[in-house]
């Protein structure tokens, strides 16, 4: 065929229209645009921050090889890339906002449990390790649910002899409580698990004593009403505080 008959057909014979017309797609930049798209879900739990940075990783190696071989998906690539990008710099964020805020709502909790016992309402104090469906109102009939010789009474009776209770009861406003630390923060089945340590302090100033107490706390949320609820699970005094060596209360989830 002349080259005028190539021409009004419109065929180039090109090498350059040949290399454009069969470059391959770079599979990496396939799977790093994936990658970006499912780096939504690091905003679920920090276990999937790994997602973004995968993505990361695969979008960078995508645009070197589509450089170095000529391939086709740079588009792909660079989205996947910007996508890991952001969702790998909003899920950090987003996590410590949110855990700082469930941490200052367990520490207001926690001095709540205290300043009951201090106070020498030992009864309401105790509501506190109940489930927050099934707590009465905290009214002048409450010990009504707590009659001699049933079990609710026995439970409380359990409760106001362990030495922690029957020490800040002692105390009174004696003793002065200040939040110490944060021991541990995990969320299971959809409730927020604290657990802290505070100070319990007695004496005058310059003779002054002091000892912990690390309190298991858990947060509820309610899916209608959105709002939440907290339990006090568990509480033990005496302890010696991670930051000062002691043993680790639980592990980061």
């Amino acid at each position: 065929m002349s080259e005028a008959k190539h021409e009004q057909f419109g065929f180039d014979d090109s090498p350059d229209a040949e290399v454009t017309e069969y470059r391959a797609v770079c599979g990496l930049a396939v799977v790093g645009s994936i990658a970006g798209i499912a780096a939504a879900l690091a905003m679920v739990h920090p276990v999937l921050w790994a997602v973004p940075a995968a993505g990361i990783v695969l979008s960078v190696a995508a645009l070197w090889r589509i450089d170095r071989d000529a391939l086709v998906g740079r588009k792909a690539a660079v989205a996947g890339l910007i996508l890991s990008v952001l969702f790998g710099s909003i899920a950090p964020a987003d996590w410590f906002t949110y855990r700082r805020l469930v941490d200052g709502e367990a520490k207001r909790f926690g001095i709540q449990w205290f300043d009951l016992l201090r106070r020498g309402e030992m009864l309401k104090s105790y509501q506190l390790k109940e489930p927050p469906d099934s707590r009465p109102p905290l009214d002048d009939r409450l010990w009504e649910k707590y009659q001699p010789g049933s079990m609710e009474r026995a439970a409380l009776q359990d409760y106001l002899d362990r030495a922690e209770v029957r020490s800040l009861l002692a105390l009174g406003t004696r003793a002065r409580v200040r939040y110490y630390d944060t021991e541990g923060h995990s969320r299971v089945g959809g409730a927020d698990q604290v657990s802290q340590v505070f100070a319990v302090t007695t004496g005058e100033p310059g003779r002054e004593t002091s000892y912990f107490v690390r309190l298991d706390m858990q947060r509820y949320t309610d899916n209608h009403t959105g709002r939440a609820y907290w339990q006090l699970v568990d509480f033990q005094g005496a302890v010696r505080p991670r930051a000062l060596g002691g043993e680790e209360a639980e592990r980061e989830g």
